[in-house]
């Protein structure tokens, strides 16, 4: 800048110079010229006034005429020079000023550039850092859900191994019930009731019978209100369970319709009591036939109680197994025989009420699930039950 600056002055001092001498030059021309001018009028104007003569030679003058005046070329040529020297340093200090705009575009551009650059840099770092810590995050992620499975995995096969061993155990202890039972009912059968306590048992199973069919044709009116009840509270699940349930239940009914019964030829009626249980304050005996019913009715109660509390649960209803039909009906598998109903319903109830449970919590505490049945186990059917030998 203060280069320009010298240069700027050097050409105004330099124009300036060559102006002046100009001037002095025209100055020192003016007063020659003038005092030419007035001896060629004062020339003129005395030839106006002299009378006219005759021509006659001019007088010879030997003295030179006095040239008339003319621009000086140096000086004109030195005012060019000095309007060309200002004009090229006016040139030199533009370009100069170009070149120094030019250079400092240059430089904001590269400022520029480098400060887009270290943005972009900046941001493709940002960028790897968020992609490396997504990373580590889906992998933390997919760590612990491989932990989580691992862990369920590790549960299930234990659920699954108590399971099992739980299955083993109550077919053990079944076949050893079953192998005590048969060995029981083979000594009873040697020793038959008489022949007047078995016209009794006949004919108490008859009126029975008869009581329960007009019982289960009663009952069809319940069905189709219940079935009202479930569509209308819109208990989809809970609807197709109730129908799979009668279904069921007719099913049974008709299965054992259908078979050639002979009162006389049942050995229910000649086979002693072998076992007791206690209800309502009191001791009931029965033979094996009709134990074996009681153990059915736990049974099939707690399957009915699964399947019912899942339903419940699918259905996002609130658990509730005294209002299920099937535990008001507490009639599956029953036919009427070798056991009073009531005893059959309670012992059902008491079967539905704890599978219930387990389908509507899904814990399975009291039975276990295994290849599409639900079983109620072993212990918890005895304490239900409480069979006791007898005889």
């Amino acid at each position: 800048m203060k280069t320009l600056r010298k240069n700027i002055l050097a050409s105004v001092v330099g124009a300036a110079l060559v102006v002046g001498i100009g001037g002095q030059a025209i100055a020192r021309e003016n007063p020659q010229q003038q005092r030419e001018d007035a001896q060629h009028d004062n020339g003129h104007d005395k030839a106006k006034s002299q009378p006219q003569q005759a021509a006659r030679p001019a007088p010879r003058n030997n003295t030179a005429p006095v040239p008339s005046h003319r621009p000086d070329p140096r000086a004109d040529e030195a005012r060019q020079h000095a309007a060309a020297q200002a004009q090229a340093q006016r040139q030199r200090m533009q370009e100069q000023q170009r070149q120094q705009d030019r250079a400092r575009m240059q430089q904001q551009q590269r400022a520029d550039q480098q400060r887009m650059q270290a943005q972009q840099q900046s941001r493709e770092q940002e960028a790897r850092r968020q992609q490396q810590l997504a990373a580590q995050q889906q992998h933390s992620r997919e760590q612990a859900e491989r932990q989580q499975a691992q862990r369920r995995s590790t549960m299930e096969q234990q659920q699954q191994a108590a399971l099992r061993a739980a299955d083993e155990r109550r077919r053990s202890e079944q076949s050893e019930q079953r192998a005590r039972e048969q060995a029981q009912a083979r000594q009873h059968e040697q020793a038959r009731v008489s022949e007047m306590e078995r016209q009794r048992r006949i004919a108490q199973q008859r009126a029975q019978a008869e009581q329960y069919r007009r019982y289960v044709d009663a009952r069809r009116d319940a069905e189709r209100q219940r079935t009202l009840a479930l569509q209308q509270q819109r208990r989809i699940q809970q609807y197709q369970y109730q129908q799979w349930y009668w279904n069921q239940q007719r099913a049974l009914q008709a299965q054992w319709n259908a078979r050639n019964y002979n009162y006389y030829n049942d050995p229910y009626y000649y086979t002693p009591a072998n076992y007791r249980y206690y209800r309502d304050g009191r001791y009931h005996q029965v033979n094996q036939y009709a134990a074996n019913l009681l153990q059915q009715a736990v049974r099939y109660g707690y399957e009915q109680g699964v399947r019912a509390g899942r339903a419940d649960r699918s259905d996002g209803w609130r658990s509730d197994y005294r209002g299920n039909f099937a535990y008001m009906d507490a009639d599956y598998g029953y036919n009427g025989y070798y056991v009073d109903r009531n005893d059959y319903n309670y012992y059902f109830r008491q079967g539905f009420q704890r599978g219930y449970t387990d389908g509507y919590g899904r814990d399975y505490r009291y039975g276990s699930y295994n290849d599409g049945s639900y079983n109620i186990l072993v212990t918890v059917l005895n304490a239900i039950l409480g069979l006791q030998p007898y005889g």
